[in-house]
């Protein structure tokens, strides 16, 4: 994690995002990332995190999921803990912040001045240096005052001196890499007797009397007999899913080319229009002209520069519009052709300039989009649809009406189901796939929580359906008549007899062997096979599973161990031999890999180790939080509001 962060806090990317946050707290009115005038959620020490703030957090790795996964919506984010991942986060910065100040760390005005000057932000776009000027201009679009900016800047500083004090401690000496190295890469011959059920002697047919007790007495979970007849429940149930109201929606012309033309608009389809392009800034017009000239007859844009002092060439590389910083040239960039050479007249002066590369935007015609416009559309529609009849089903409930009632009297389908098990089994046992999938996962286990007679409120499932039930029947749960379940009550002991018979044999065996006598005889006596393998820790192979490799690696050589694989399967395991590895043919990268891994491990530990320290010194607990902020903050409903 930590020679992750270096090597991002040192990219440009790096700090241009920082540039950004630093601005889109300006946007919201905040002063510092952690003294915003915003009421705080928490407070650390001498540092806060405002409302805005978190708000401001939040939304940005929403957006960020987003990016990943347009499906994501903030109430899913809220659901999966996002906004508290984001607030711990929040945090955390907090407390190094505060113990920054505690420790009496400052940064000095040459060091705000050199992070400011690395920021590509603030670089004039023609001689690609920092440029007071071009600071203060973009500071001031987004209304942010120097000082503020300062501040901001000064705040990151003294986190990231913290952060590489904490990074310094991650440092791995080599003997301990080359030691989970030899301990990686150390190999154990091994051999196992191994016995199964094929090797089994022949188990005669139970008696009456034997399956009848084996029904009776053989122990399942929660403490009930194994064949135990489950509980089974009849329920009346209404559902609102969003797909029934789909089916129904008719979507006018209308608006589905407006939706294409606002996308399109927002660039939301297609691809972008893409330039690379070769600029030479020169000092006036007959000077540009000149450059183009030179460079539409072959020259290299190096030599032209050269030849005429001017500074070197500026390459950019399969860029967006929006990515030139001057418009005006943007504009007559993205309207040349690819090897087209002009001589340029943008808003900071004259350029000669050569496209290397265009691709022109992409934009798929409407027909291409209407089944996906259709689509969004028609989901949106249905949405408005289903909450509209939930609202007046539930508008008849609260006057009284019944599940039946409610439902006749808005045009609601109504289900009814005779009894079923918890795992969506009829009483005859019956298995419905169907039914599984659109029970079994969510309503059948709220149903089995409810008392008879009685609907319930209106519950989601599903991400996007609603509903609600009523418990009608109950089936008490009873053991299994031997006639019912014979044939699987048969098959279940006769297992168990085979298990038996094997392990007894397993132990039999491993007396003998741990005896002295060899293993090849053994097998033979004992009826089952032998098996070998030389494997490293976690590798498998045959009848070596991850368990066995697990234990011969704390075995000695000679020494016998048994195990159970599984039921009516035994290993019997010995290590033959021990093969150490060889730091010294111990590859390169092998070696760096695991030091990058043992850093990262140990600066995890490290972090992990300082934050609780600063939480507990600072006295944070969740009592700190002020659930009422947090909640406004993540677009909740105030908890203190009337419902």
């Amino acid at each position: 994690m930590l020679s992750n962060f270096r090597s991002f806090a040192q990219s440009p990317l790096a700090l241009i995002i920082i540039v950004l946050l630093v601005l889109a707290f300006a946007m919201t009115g905040a002063g510092g990332i952690f003294t915003g005038s915003g009421t705080a959620v928490v407070v650390v020490g001498n540092e806060q995190v405002s409302q805005r703030e978190l708000a401001t957090a939040f939304e940005r790795e929403v957006t960020r999921l987003q990016q990943q996964n347009p499906d994501i919506t903030r109430e899913m984010a809220r659901e999966e803990g996002v906004a508290s991942q984001v607030l711990q986060q929040q945090i955390t910065f907090a407390a190094l912040a505060a113990r920054a100040h505690d420790l009496g760390l400052e940064i000095s005005d040459a060091a705000i001045v050199r992070e400011a000057a690395e920021i590509p932000a603030f670089r004039n776009p023609v001689t690609e240096r920092f440029d007071p000027d071009t600071m203060r201009s973009a500071l001031q679009r987004v209304g942010i005052t120097e000082d503020q900016f300062a501040n901001d800047i000064e705040g990151d500083l003294l986190r990231t001196q913290l952060i590489r004090t904490l990074a310094g401690l991650a440092d791995v000496p080599d003997q301990i890499a080359a030691t989970r190295y030899l301990v990686a890469q150390e190999q154990r011959r091994m051999s196992a007797l191994i016995l199964d059920a094929s090797t089994a002697d022949e188990i005669a047919d139970p008696t009456e009397a034997e399956l009848q007790a084996f029904v009776a007495e053989t122990p399942g979970q929660n403490g009930q007999p194994l064949f135990t007849r489950p509980e089974f429940r009849g329920i009346t149930l209404v559902r609102f899913q969003l797909d029934d109201f789909i089916r129904d929606v008719a979507i006018d012309e209308t608006v589905l080319r407006e939706t294409y033309d606002y996308q399109v608009e927002t660039n939301q389809i297609g691809t972008p229009a893409l330039r690379s392009f070769t600029q030479l800034t020169t000092p006036d017009q007959a000077s540009a002209e000149a450059a183009a000239d030179r460079l539409a007859n072959g020259e290299t844009p190096q030599a032209v520069a050269l030849d005429l002092g001017l500074e070197t060439p500026l390459v950019q590389d399969n860029v967006q519009r929006h990515e030139v910083p001057d418009t005006q040239l943007a504009d007559t960039i993205f309207a040349m052709t690819q090897d087209e050479t002009r001589a340029v007249e943008g808003r900071f002066g004259w350029s000669a300039v050569v496209v290397t590369f265009a691709e022109d935007a992409t934009i798929p015609s409407f027909e291409d989009e209407r089944e996906a416009l259709q689509a969004e559309a028609a989901r949106a529609q249905a949405m408005d649809d289903m909450y509209a009849a939930i609202s007046a089903f539930e508008a008849a409930r609260a006057d009284g009406a019944s599940l039946e009632a409610a439902a006749e009297s808005t045009g609601t389908p109504l289900e009814i189901f005779q009894p079923l098990a918890q795992n969506s089994f009829d009483e005859s046992l019956q298995f419905d796939p169907e039914r599984y999938q659109s029970l079994a996962p969510e309503i059948l286990p709220v149903a089995f929580e409810q008392v008879e007679g009685f609907a319930i409120d209106l519950r989601s499932y599903n991400e996007t359906d609603f509903f609600t039930l009523r418990v009608d029947t109950i089936v008490p749960s009873r053991p299994f008549e031997l006639d019912e379940v014979r044939e699987q009550a048969e098959n279940r002991w006769r297992a168990i007899q085979v298990d038996t018979q094997l392990q007894a044999r397993a132990e039999d065996a491993l007396a003998q062997l741990e005896a002295g006598d060899d293993l090849e005889l053994v097998s033979l006596t004992a009826g089952g096979r032998t098996e070998s393998s030389t494997l490293i820790r976690g590798q498998t192979a045959g009848g070596f599973t991850r368990a066995a490799v697990s234990a011969a690696f704390t075995m000695s050589p000679g020494e016998y161990q048994l195990l159970p694989v599984a039921e009516g399967r035994y290993l019997i395991l010995t290590v033959d031999e021990i093969l150490p590895a060889n730091i010294a043919t111990a590859p390169a990268a092998d070696l760096a890999g695991i030091e990058r891994d043992l850093s990262d491990e140990l600066g995890n530990d490290v972090i992990f180790a300082t934050r609780e320290f600063l939480l507990r010194d600072y006295g944070i607990t969740d009592a700190s939080i002020d659930n009422r902020l947090y909640s406004l903050a993540i677009g909740e409903t105030d908890p203190s509001s009337p419902q």
